[in-house]
């Protein structure tokens, strides 16, 4: 299923009330909120760098809140056609950054740490942004806006097991990230946790075709007390190859959100990129 599929169909399920049953066919490996509102992007679907994220950090009783409010404002709609509510939360997901412009996140803060010397990356950061709360704020806007987020599963969740509970099912998943990701030319592409490389091994053993070349080494970066690791791979799909990362290390806990440790192992994920 291409991105535009799936959000129709996840959209058109809230759009009637009805559980999620992409979440649902993933209950085995997820502790999932099926009635939660999926978020599969934010940002520019067109921009220069992506990144890929697990699945959104969203508290699962506040996406529930999130759902009921929006299968009420459906209903402001003609029934007969969802499209003109899936419009709104699209264009909702693109222009998130600006609405959510007055929250401060750690997490996109983060982000921008990560990017900081990612050249050309198309993210505009201002100049010492962490020097007051308004720079600190438009930091923020700028990273949701003018990059691609996307969610390699879009349900939000209580946990993710991958390993333990495997199903296949996540097959079409990333079939449909690099369906986006291949879209329109990048810049940076860059998978924000360590699961995906054993995601991609996995596709690539059962599958039936090799979407991501894993054979340069992965090596590690020193970060206070422990190593940040990096592996960049090239990625396949439907003729074409494009160079990423897997930034190993950015999604752990184990990692604080300081400037100075997110932003040395950003640089050093991006030289192992430029390699």
């Amino acid at each position: 299923m291409t991105l535009d599929e799936r959000i129709r169909m996840d959209l058109t399920e809230v759009y009637e009330g009805r559980e999620l049953s992409g979440a649902k066919a993933l209950s085995s490996c997820i502790s999932v909120s099926t009635l939660g509102l999926p978020q599969h992007f934010v940002g520019d679907r067109n921009a220069r760098t992506v990144m890929v994220m697990l699945n959104p950090g969203k508290d699962v009783q506040k996406a529930d809140w999130e759902r009921r409010q929006n299968t009420d404002r459906a209903r402001e709609f003609n029934r007969t056609d969802p499209g003109s509510f899936i419009q709104s939360y699209v264009d909702f997901l693109t222009n998130y950054g600006r609405h959510d412009r007055a929250r401060m996140d750690t997490f996109d803060l983060k982000q921008a740490h990560f990017l900081k010397h990612w050249q050309g990356s198309g993210i505009m950061l201002p100049t010492d942004y962490m020097q007051d709360k308004e720079k600190k704020l438009a930091a923020k806007e700028a990273v949701l806006m003018q990059k691609l987020q996307l969610e390699l599963v879009p349900y939000c969740s209580r946990s993710f097991d991958f390993r333990k509970s495997w199903t296949n099912r996540f097959f079409g998943y990333v079939e449909t990230l690099l369906g986006e990701i291949f879209a329109v030319e990048r810049k940076y592409v860059i998978f924000a946790a360590r699961i995906f490389e054993d995601l991609f091994r996995r596709y690539n053993a059962e599958a039936g075709k090799t979407v991501a070349d894993l054979s340069e080494k992965k090596t590690g970066h020193q970060l206070g007390s422990f190593k940040g690791w990096c592996r960049p791979v090239t990625l396949s799909w439907e003729g074409s190859e494009l160079r990423a990362v897997i930034a190993y290390t950015f999604a752990s806990q184990a990692l604080p959100n300081a400037v100075d440790l997110m932003e040395s192992y950003g640089t050093f994920c991006f030289s192992r990129f430029m390699a």
